[in-house]
């Protein structure tokens, strides 16, 4: 399995907790231009350009509909992330990529998103750019046969669901799984399957390093 990226989890959980992150080591086109797109879904973001990032992020829920489209063309492995978290805020956002990987991604995620309650639109031939909209009345699940960026997507997903989400234990994840409880999200592997609980109260750390 494809190893998880978590340098753009981590910026996405700095901006959905309550409160301020300082991160280091989060250089790179693909990290400004998701920093971008974060600011335009309500967070504080600011790089000194060495990496080093100040993030004030929003509380769970929190984000509000951008007005812009997000783009995301350096740093395709946030599409599948950032649909996880928009999937059930009830408003509309449009992604783009000029990468095939993130589309490929969110075509495998059409049918466990709408099972939360999303709905999902994408161009012709299923690729970028596309629109996602959320709903106000997530539902949680536990969703099968899914791995990678599109298992932690419905993950993500249930942070601002009620009660718990579940995937399929995967140890590819556990390094996701320990930036989640570190912003401070109850996640745990019960019996093979692994279990966020809705709505967390996420927090800012005082530094978070980024891989």
């Amino acid at each position: 399995m494809t190893q998880i990226d978590l340098s753009p989890l981590t910026l996405i959980l700095a901006a959905t907790a309550r409160g301020t992150t300082r991160l280091a080591g989060m250089g790179g086109a693909g990290i400004v231009q998701l920093a971008t797109a974060l600011t335009a879904l309500g967070a504080w973001l600011e790089g000194d350009g060495q990496g080093n990032w100040t993030v004030r992020g929003t509380g769970v829920g929190g984000w509000r509909e951008p007005g812009r489209v997000l783009e995301l063309g350096q740093i395709p492995d946030a599409v599948p992330l950032l649909a996880g978290m928009l999937a059930t805020l009830p408003f509309t956002s449009v992604l783009a990529t000029d990468s095939g990987d993130g589309a490929q991604v969110l075509t495998d995620l059409r049918v466990p998103l709408e099972r939360v309650g999303a709905r999902l639109v994408l161009g012709r031939g299923d690729r970028l750019p596309g629109s996602i909209t959320g709903t106000a009345w997530p539902l949680p699940a536990h969703h099968t046969g899914l791995e990678g960026k599109a298992a932690l997507s419905l993950l993500l997903a249930g942070l601002n669901s009620p009660g718990r989400t579940g995937i399929d234990a995967r140890p590819a994840l556990d390094p996701a799984l320990d930036l989640l409880r570190r912003f401070g999200a109850g996640a745990e592997t019960l019996d093979g399957i692994t279990w966020v609980t809705g709505y967390p109260d996420l927090t800012g750390t005082g530094l978070a390093t980024g891989p």
